[in-house]
């Protein structure tokens, strides 16, 4: 049921307001859900009895007449517990999304405005910056709505996949539509978790999304001693990463096609599940290195005297 304001229910049902208000004032219509003292709400309910109303009184009914015959309806209606205001602020925050989701992908972060947005949908600024108060927040909301249409539109793919690398090669197609949206979203998305903690969950969120399968089939693949000494997660996230940097270094020139990263980042998957599986066992050379890496996580950044801050 949509929530609809006066001036939406005057287009849709053709019927001018001073008519509206006078039918709710004798009982004609269900009282208006009030969004604000300035602001009422409607719902699809009005638009039918409008019509009905309309109907009846061309057929020479009297008002008492058609307030008995559409009392019942009329008393349903106004019991239908239906929150209008929390609808109708969930329905323009998805138009946000939908048009902010177009224009990055068109236009890109720093050719998508706030105030070209505003005009295109017909709001006001405090409307928009209701629902996210920042540029950066609505970027985040845009990449989670990107990241699921791509998993959802993928899905029949991921699921006929016949291993894990099938469902790599997969994944790794989502994620070229991902970047048709934004080529640099992923790095533009953690430089805007960065100073928000809602946004920070959010883009956890949406990792989630993209690598969660991933990281509970190598989970599944543990077998206790002689495991690789790695993170499920944190390996997924560097195969994520390699893809992304090998497509980063491919769209600078024409030496490499798609099928060249998509050939090089699986062969980085095979390599990783050849270790999962137990058939290469690199224990002898991750413990010959633990105390360089013991040594070198505990060393500060090395920025020059002259850099720091």
């Amino acid at each position: 049921m949509r929530a609809l304001t006066i001036g939406e229910l005057e287009r849709e049902s053709g019927i001018p307001r001073e008519s509206i208000y006078y039918y709710v004032r004798t009982g004609l219509l269900p009282s208006a859900q009030k969004a604000s003292p300035s602001r009422a709400l409607y719902t699809d309910d009005h638009v039918a009895l409008l019509r009905e109303i309309e109907e009846l009184r061309g057929q020479g009914l009297r008002r008492s007449a058609i307030k008995s015959r559409l009392e019942g309806r009329v008393r349903a209606a106004s019991d239908n517990g239906v929150d209008l205001v929390a609808r109708r602020e969930e329905a323009t925050r998805q138009a946000i999304l939908v048009a902010a989701t177009r224009s990055f992908a068109t236009k890109g972060y720093r050719g998508t405005r706030m105030a070209d947005l505003i005009a295109e949908l017909g709001i006001t600024p405090q409307v928009l910056y209701s629902h996210f108060s920042t540029k950066r927040d609505l970027f985040i909301a845009c990449y989670k709505v990107a990241v699921r249409y791509m998993n959802t539109f993928l899905q029949p793919q991921f699921e006929g996949a016949r291993d894990q690398p099938e469902l790599q090669v997969w994944y790794m197609y989502a994620d070229t539509g991902i970047k048709a949206f934004a080529p640099n979203l992923m790095m533009l998305a953690a430089e805007a978790a960065q100073h928000d903690e809602e946004a920070k969950r959010d883009l956890l969120e949406a990792y989630e999304t993209i690598v969660g399968e991933t990281v509970a089939e190598f989970a599944s693949m543990r077998r206790g001693k002689g495991d690789p000494p790695f993170s499920d997660e944190l390996i997924t996230h560097a195969l994520v990463g390699a893809f992304e940097q090998m497509y980063t270094r491919a769209s600078l020139d024409d030496e490499y096609s798609l099928r060249d990263i998509l050939q090089n980042a699986l062969g980085l998957v095979l390599l990783v599940l050849a270790v999962y599986r137990g058939e290469v066992d690199i224990s002898e050379v991750t413990t010959r290195y633990g105390n360089l890496l013991d040594e070198v996580a505990t060393l500060p950044p090395p920025v020059p005297d002259e850099l720091k801050p």
